[in-house]
């Protein structure tokens, strides 16, 4: 636990630092948000990690495109988390969202396509 507040205040520090420098939509901010929401989930505060992962992913879209492999790591994190919650019909629909978007950053052999198929299939989604 004392580590995840350690974390949470570098971050705060690092995104204030950010958003004064290089400006609120930068993917650094986005990137920032991100590991944010990972600490948050790993604390079990589910309702402001998605509020964070929902950031990240509006600033990654614009920046980035839908076809960026970052875009598909957010997908995929808001897919767990919404399956922690049992959410189970967004948890899918965003991993498939992840599985189109790592289809296109990396193609149909590397191992997050394949495991996010894989993950799909075992839930019923071919």
């Amino acid at each position: 636990q004392e580590g995840h507040e350690e974390a949470m205040k570098l971050y705060k520090k690092a995104l204030e630092i950010y958003k004064k420098t290089i400006g609120e939509d930068h993917s650094s901010v986005a990137d920032t948000y991100h590991n944010m929401a990972n600490v948050l989930e790993a604390q079990d505060d589910n309702e402001k990690a998605m509020e964070l992962y929902k950031k990240a992913l509006k600033i990654r879209v614009k920046n980035l495109g839908e076809d960026h492999s970052l875009v598909g790591d957010t997908y995929f994190s808001i897919g767990l988390l919404c399956l922690e919650q049992d959410e189970i019909e967004l948890a899918l629909d965003m991993f498939e969202k992840a599985a189109v978007t790592y289809k296109k950053a990396y193609g149909t052999e590397h191992w997050k396509f394949c495991s996010i198929v894989d993950a799909l299939t075992d839930m019923g989604r071919p």
